[in-house]
């Protein structure tokens, strides 16, 4: 269980650095905390990262599924949720990008980067792998996923069909 920590954590990490601006100065913007589950083949889904992409916010807000396929979402802060309004929304669950390298140690920054660009441009090459969850879901330009959040709305069910 530790050994696959390490790498989710290091996905994780630049999955929040890659949908930041590069823009400084003002306050972040307003959060909303949001929660929710991911469902496939009507069963949750445990260990999946869901990643809420705003075009207005300075980076993505993620969280990653436990057992019961629940996740809750951090942009800034520990559950501070994601911006407000339409946000787009990826499900990945990599079995290859995130295991260990062969020699027992975690992924190359590298290979990280290079799985994090193919989830943001859609990279054909990407669906070729596999994965336990649908292609389409791992990428903004395919993902059929979008919700609107809001003080009103913000626990979703992120029902994945193939």
């Amino acid at each position: 269980m530790r050994s696959s920590f390490l790498p989710a954590l290091l996905l994780l990490t630049l999955a929040g650095l890659s949908g930041c601006s590069g823009e400084s100065g003002g306050p972040p913007p307003d959060r909303i905390p949001v929660s929710g589950i991911v469902m496939y083949k009507n069963a949750p889904v445990e260990g999946a990262i869901v990643t809420f992409f705003h075009d207005k916010a300075p980076r993505n807000a993620s969280g990653t599924t436990d057992k019961d396929g629940k996740f809750t979402l951090t942009m800034i802060d520990p559950n501070d949720g994601a911006v407000a309004g339409t946000n787009v929304i990826t499900v990945t669950k990599s079995d290859a990008a995130a295991a260990p390298a062969a020699t027992g140690g975690p992924p190359s920054p590298a290979d990280l980067a290079k799985k994090m660009a193919e989830m943001k441009t859609g990279d054909p090459k990407a669906k070729k792998g596999g994965g336990p969850l649908p292609a389409k879901y791992a990428s903004q330009a395919t993902t059929p996923l979008k919700e609107e959040v809001s003080a009103s709305k913000n626990q979703f069910t992120l029902q994945l069909t193939d």
